[in-house]
């Protein structure tokens, strides 16, 4: 299996396609070409925190539909949206 690490930004609304296992999907657009996306792994926590234009890097790996499946995923700029009290 090949991992690949990528930056880019969420070109496509999120959504979810499965609610079991919980899996979702979007489209990653990069300098070089677009991906199609999908997150298992903690995809509850990536509805909350992923919207679109939002810049994102990903590490992951492709499967037999050369589908980019997402095991780590770090959203930026996501501080700047919220404001937390505690």
């Amino acid at each position: 299996m090949e991992y690949v690490s990528l930056k880019g930004t969420i070109n496509s609304a999120v959504k979810v396609i499965s609610f079991s296992p919980y899996l979702v999907r979007f489209e990653l657009k990069t300098a070089e070409q677009n991906y199609n996306c999908l997150v298992a792994k903690d995809a509850l926590n990536f509805m909350y925190l992923a919207e679109e234009s939002a810049p994102i890097a990903i590490f992951g790996h492709f499967n037999k539909r050369h589908q980019l499946i997402v095991d780590k995923y770090h959203v930026k700029n996501v501080i700047q949206n919220f404001s937390v009290v505690r």
